[in-house]
């Protein structure tokens, strides 16, 4: 029996040891995310993001300002924020803004501009530009700006 505790003890030091020294270390760098308001027309945004354990509650953006939030993404490969967002003008959209298994190996700074089509990601030589999730997949529909 003592030497079955030996052997695991000796496993799970092995396993801390080398996860400390992994580039894939457990504990994940900061991710910073940052939304732009580039509506055409000078329109107002409004959003409102949130995560599973974090509001970060509702903010106004005139054109070309921004809103920005950081956080660590988890050891689980699961993190996801999604921004509920309204200018006014065909009802309430909604994007997954970070999608960890999506964005972590290609942004640790995640900059998207807010355009009237989609959401675009500012990548080092691109921007990747997505379409709005689709309406039936809204969380709430109790979810308001007013």
């Amino acid at each position: 029996m003592n030497i079955i505790l030996v052997v695991l003890f000796l496993l799970s030091t092995l396993v801390v040891f080398i996860e400390s020294h992994n580039p894939i270390n457990p504990v994940k760098a900061k991710t910073w995310v940052v939304i732009t308001n580039e509506l055409e027309g000078g329109r107002e945004l409004k959003i409102h993001c949130k995560s599973g354990n974090d509001d970060l509650g509702f903010h106004v953006l005139r054109q070309h300002d921004w809103f920005q939030w950081h956080f660590r993404p988890n050891y689980f490969d699961n993190t996801l924020f999604f921004c509920a967002m309204d200018w006014g003008e065909g009802g309430i959209h909604w994007f997954d803004i970070y999608v960890q298994h999506r964005d972590y190996d290609r942004c640790k700074h995640c900059h998207w501009f807010v355009k009237k089509g989609g959401p675009c990601l500012s990548l080092s030589d691109h921007q990747a530009c997505y379409h709005w999730n689709p309406q039936g997949m809204m969380l709430r529909e109790s979810e308001s700006f007013d």
